[in-house]
């Protein structure tokens, strides 16, 4: 979607209202309390002016007295109406923005892992949080107020006419230069909304980032360094606010000058007319709140557009999210109850890149129950192989499939109960281990959890924590080591007993303790059910009952330890480079 960056556009409106539709009745509660504040703009300016060209000059200090607390009465009733306004514009936009947010992580949740590779997280948290946010604003503050100052204005000056028509033209002489200057605020201010939101997105997606990879800036020395690219976004940040700013501190006292000066024509043109007894005290009290009130709806009114125009922009980007169709698509209508575990490659193509293929042809059997690992160097292609049989990408051509079905014919939901991977880099949540691994899935008890602990070796570690499985491991399972983390990640897969089981590169980053460890976490979790080991040491897969070498994208060997090791090959040579 194009960044029209328009305050009145009628197709982001349209979108806006839809979602408005199931909070209308509060809705046209408050603009029916918006209106009625509206109505009666003209009834204390009126009220003083009796006190002072009636009541007094009469001597009536009852009237008075009346007509003060009536006054007072009114006032409450006001603030009374005004609060219950607010409460309801306040919880229609956040019902709103609820909804809202909800409907753009139930889209990005869907999403193919390809678009996070391409996409800052920062980008997409500014998208959830920050720009839903700034569509709240509109309908708590945007719209029902541009109306309510629009109706006021209306009523002011219509009430105003009617007192005396010559005073009131008199006074609206500075009226059309207020109205040019809020046209050359309005443009000034635009594209610095844009700026802000741009920079708001840069300066989010930096702070994830580093923060998140602060131990690389840490080891290496580059705090300085890092602090000084800091720096040069914040000013970018900054300056985009200034920009907006200077807008602001040249319009507002422009305002209260027009303001001034219409001030000064009424109090001219009052004098004059009062020598003709044509003009009262009252009534030049009178005029003079109606200026206090005109200038402010148009002054309020001014700064109102703004947030408008800022939640427009909020709304393209929103929108712009909305409207990215990345999903994983799901057209698989099979729901298999279980599965043997049977995997059959056919011709299978695969790139990340179009015109770039990572995978080429690849032909390939592996037999319920058995235990395949594949070898080979970095990008080979040995873990495309394993993320395509989930489809947490999907490949290119050929086919795959599972006791005989298309992976694409079974659905999302059925695959990934039966394919379950164990990645390298194993992600835990700022939650408890138990959490971590039942992933708050009420089907699988604690006394699961503990026992499928007990079966991969991780229940000794996890009952030493303060809270055994209660623990909380802190964002990223920090409080962790990469070995427990690595144990757990086991826990997780065993305790959901799938038919085929994926683990990647298990053993890569720990040390020889934890290898130990996770060798025997790795014999118990895929005893019995089809398994596919990736792995760079071979020590870790001389037991499988099949090993496939990938190299190239294409498979140049396969077949067991011991075969393998018979043919001068390119597992040999690892073997050898390894071990020798």
């Amino acid at each position: 979607m194009s960044k029209s960056g328009k305050a009145f556009d009628f197709a982001i409106f349209s979108r806006l209202y839809k979602r408005g539709k199931p909070y209308r009745m509060p809705f046209f509660m408050t603009l029916a309390l918006v209106i009625l504040l509206a109505c009666v703009v003209w009834v204390r300016p009126e009220q003083m002016r009796t006190i002072l060209d009636v009541a007094v000059p009469a001597g009536d200090y009852q009237q008075v007295i009346q007509i003060s607390i009536w006054f007072v009465t009114f006032l409450l009733g006001e603030a009374i109406i005004q609060y219950i306004q607010a409460q309801l514009a306040n919880r229609v936009a956040q019902s709103i923005t609820y909804d809202l947010r909800s409907e753009i992580y139930a889209h990005v949740i869907k999403f193919r892992l390809s678009y996070f590779d391409k996409t800052p997280v920062g980008q997409v948290v500014t998208r959830v949080i920050s720009d839903v946010d700034g569509i709240a604003d509109v309908f708590s503050a945007g719209l029902l107020d541009i109306f309510r100052d629009i109706l006021k204005l209306i009523f002011i000056v219509g009430f105003m006419f009617w007192l005396d028509w010559k005073m009131t033209l008199m006074v609206l002489l500075p009226i059309p230069i207020l109205f040019y200057a809020t046209r050359l605020f309005q443009q000034a201010v635009k594209k610095s909304f844009n700026d802000v939101r741009n920079q708001v997105a840069r300066i989010n997606v930096f702070i994830q980032e580093h923060v998140s990879g602060m131990n690389i800036i840490q080891i290496f020395n580059r705090e300085a360094q890092e602090k000084q690219r800091f720096n040069t976004i914040n000013q970018q940040h900054r300056d985009a606010h200034i920009r907006g700013i200077w807008a602001y501190s040249i319009f507002f006292p422009v305002v209260e000058l027009l303001s001034a000066a219409s001030v000064s024509l009424m109090i001219w043109w009052g004098l004059r007319e009062s020598l003709n007894d044509q003009m009262t005290p009252g009534m030049l009290l009178e005029f003079s709140t109606f200026i206090t009130m005109m200038y402010r709806p148009i002054r309020q009114m001014a700064d109102n557009f703004n947030v408008l125009q800022m939640g427009v922009v909020n709304a393209e980007r929103v929108f712009s999210l909305l409207d990215t169709h990345a999903e994983q698509a799901d057209e698989g209508k099979v729901d298999a109850a279980t599965l043997e575990g049977k995997i059959t490659l056919r011709d299978v193509w695969f790139e990340y890149i179009e015109g770039q293929p990572v995978l080429q042809g690849i032909d390939l059997d592996i037999s319920p129950g058995e235990t395949v690992a594949f070898v080979g160097a970095t990008g080979a292609g040995k873990s495309s192989i394993a993320l395509m049989l989930n489809r947490s990408y999907d490949h290119t051509s050929g086919s795959i499939s599972i006791d005989g079905i298309d992976i694409r014919s079974l659905s999302l939901a059925s695959l990934r109960k039966h394919v379950v991977m164990v990645n390298q880099d194993v992600f835990l949540f700022n939650d408890s281990i138990l959490n971590n691994i039942t992933l708050h899935d009420p089907s699988i008890t604690r006394e699961q959890v503990i026992e499928a602990s007990k079966e991969v070796g991780a229940h000794a570690f996890i009952e030493k924590l303060p809270g055994g499985y209660d623990y909380n491991v802190r964002e990223r399972g920090g409080m962790l080591s990469v070995g427990q983390r690595q144990l757990i990640s086991f826990v997780r897969a065993f305790v959901r007993n799938p038919e085929i089981l994926v683990l990647d590169e298990a053993t890569s980053s720990v040390d020889t303790e934890s290898e130990q460890l996770i060798q025997y976490a790795t014999k118990k979790i895929t005893r019995g059910r089809t398994s596919i080991v990736i792995a760079h040491r071979l020590s870790t897969i001389q037991s499988a009952d099949k090993i496939v070498v990938i190299h190239q994208g294409n498979i140049a060997q396969q077949g067991s330890h011991q075969q393998l090791l018979q043919e001068e090959g390119i597992y040999k040579r690892l073997f050898e480079l390894q071990f020798q």
